[in-house]
């Protein structure tokens, strides 16, 4: 997770983020009382806003699909970086499945932008896109990502961000203009050698590194070739840590589907099942839903189970 940002920079950043981001979250929220809220932050009336939504946060169960929506417009509404970077964090670690997962990564990394951790803006944008790579929201973290890894000077990686954007923008022009401008110092640049690299941040410190998977008790014997072969499973969640993966897969082995744990970009994936067509993870998929709640999607990979 990121590290909480200097009081005097959470100041200065804050009114810049929240300028690029709250538009398009306040379009975004689903509950009435919560865009009115944003609206009342929007014009001015912070506060009020602030009461109105720790109300509604206050008479809804962590447990309510609702919640994880109430902590965005908590977020929105915010008035320090601190909090809103709260917020934003017990999203990304508490709801990754929700549908406001990939909004809460965009905004950590925009605030890890602010405060000038390029490492950490690096990673939460390198798991946006890992994680959620329907996400809509692809164009603008492709404009986060060239403006990172411009500053961090890592050429490729901007350059493939930008090529992944430019084609996720559409009609966008405007995305397409600050891509554009990036885009401009690409010719020449190689970028194949970003995709083997930005999976685990480049930017990222030594220090700021996840920790290695825990190796073996004995060496385990070379796959098959039946083995290797990927299979369709329905991913849970993505943990920053081992702990909290292997929580959420006791849950799963609770619930009688053999977990799978892979340490991937960073991130402990906990996904569930192993089903040879996607026909068939489609079928699971709602059972795995009403079961776990969240919202649970189909991944292809060759992991093997690992005990809960």
């Amino acid at each position: 997770m990121n590290r909480p940002l200097p009081a005097a920079v959470a100041l200065l950043g804050l009114g810049a983020v929240l300028a690029a981001a709250t538009p398009a979250r306040c379009a975004a929220q689903t509950d009435s009382r919560l865009a009115a809220a944003v609206r009342l932050a929007q014009e001015g009336e912070g506060d009020s806003a602030r009461a109105a939504v720790q109300r509604i946060l206050a008479a809804t169960a962590p447990s309510d699909p609702l919640y994880p929506e109430v902590l965005l417009a908590a977020a929105t509404t915010a008035g320090s970086a601190v909090d809103r970077q709260r917020a934003l964090q017990r999203i990304a670690v508490e709801y990754p499945n929700s549908a406001w997962a990939d909004d809460a990564l965009l905004g950590l990394a925009e605030l890890s932008y602010a405060s000038g951790d390029l490492p950490g803006a690096a990673k939460n944008l390198e798991r946006l896109r890992l994680d959620y790579p329907a996400t809509p929201l692809l164009g603008t973290a492709a404009v986060w990502a060239a403006k990172v890894y411009t500053e961090a000077k890592d050429p490729a990686s901007a350059c493939r961000w930008v090529a992944a954007g430019t084609a996720a923008a559409g009609g966008n022009l405007e995305l397409r203009n600050q891509l554009a401008f990036y885009g401009a110092r690409c010719q020449g640049v190689d970028t194949s050698t970003a995709a083997a690299t930005t999976d685990s941040s480049p930017a990222a410190s030594p220090s700021a590194a996840p920790p290695p998977p825990p190796p073996a008790t004995a060496p385990a014997p070379a796959p098959s070739a039946a083995a290797r072969k990927p299979v369709f499973r329905i991913q849970v969640v993505a943990a920053p840590d081992e702990a909290g993966a292997r929580r959420a897969a006791a849950r799963l082995h609770a619930a009688g589907i053999a977990p799978v744990v892979a340490h991937e970009g960073g991130f402990w994936k906990v996904r569930g099942g192993s089903y040879p067509t996607r026909a068939e993870a489609q079928a699971a998929l709602a059972k795995i839903r009403a079961r776990l709640g969240g919202a649970p999607f189909i991944v292809s990979d060759s992991t093997s189970p690992i005990a809960p």
